[in-house]
């Protein structure tokens, strides 16, 4: 029986087949390793950026949850109003149809949706700002829509303590006293006309349910008398009985 024994590469003959290996395809093994660090480049900066990202989000979700106000934009405008044209969002956004004077009340005649949605949007971000967070969910009741009937149902009676903030919004830092008695509010509720009603301890402020019969006079005079910019004071806040005593 014949034992072949082949004999082994010397140190010199692997290293001519290295490099012939490396002549043949035209391959450095310095180059191979080059993309692979480059990619793991890419996945960090790509980690970083989704990082980034998730932060940005959480902090919006946070702002929210705190009601921080937010400004209506044109493509929200767009997705509300869709009946109507772009010329609409800007008049809007710009505060154009807000106020009495003839070019107003055309505008938001013309542009019924985008006004009422900006005036919303307006009001809803200052009872947002200066209000009670613990008393979110009363939101849906701040506006210049709401009614005697809305305010008198359960949600109505569980945020009565806000309505000190609803009526400061609503005014929007003016005093429209002069409009309201022109349209025939009594005395007493004329606090209302400028925002500043004297009280929101819960049981003083079931004093003033008579007023409620003039809520629509009241909303109409602090609708005409708004500017094209808002005007609330971001620190303001309500001066509670409950704080004096």
């Amino acid at each position: 029986m014949i034992v072949t024994v082949e004999p082994k590469e010397t140190e010199s003959e692997t290293n001519a087949k290295s490099e012939a290996k490396t002549h043949i395809y035209g391959i450095d093994q310095s180059q191979v390793r080059k993309p692979t660090r480059h990619n793991s480049y890419r996945l960090f900066a790509l980690g970083v950026l989704a990082t980034v990202f998730l932060l940005l989000i959480i902090c919006a979700n946070v702002q929210m949850a705190f009601g921080v106000s937010r400004q209506l934009t044109f493509d929200e405008l767009a997705d509300l109003c869709q009946d109507e044209k772009e010329f609409c969002y800007e008049t809007a956004l710009l505060g154009n149809c807000f106020g009495k004077s003839v070019k107003a009340k055309l505008l938001a005649k013309q542009c019924k949706c985008s006004c009422e949605s900006a005036q919303h949007r307006r009001i809803q971000n200052c009872c947002r700002t200066v209000g009670d967070h613990d008393m979110n969910f009363c939101l849906p009741l701040c506006g210049y829509n709401t009614t005697v009937n809305e305010l008198g149902s359960a949600l109505g009676l569980k945020c009565v303590s806000q309505l000190t903030t609803w009526a400061y919004c609503a005014g929007d830092a003016n005093d429209n006293t002069k409009c309201c008695r022109g349209k025939g509010v009594e005395d007493k509720c004329l606090s209302f006309c400028k925002g500043d009603v004297p009280t929101c301890d819960v049981q003083s402020i079931f004093s003033y349910q008579p007023c409620l019969m003039n809520l629509k006079k009241i909303l109409e005079c602090q609708m005409e008398n708004l500017d094209g910019k808002p005007k609330f004071d971001p620190q303001w806040r309500p001066n509670c009985d409950w704080e004096r005593k």
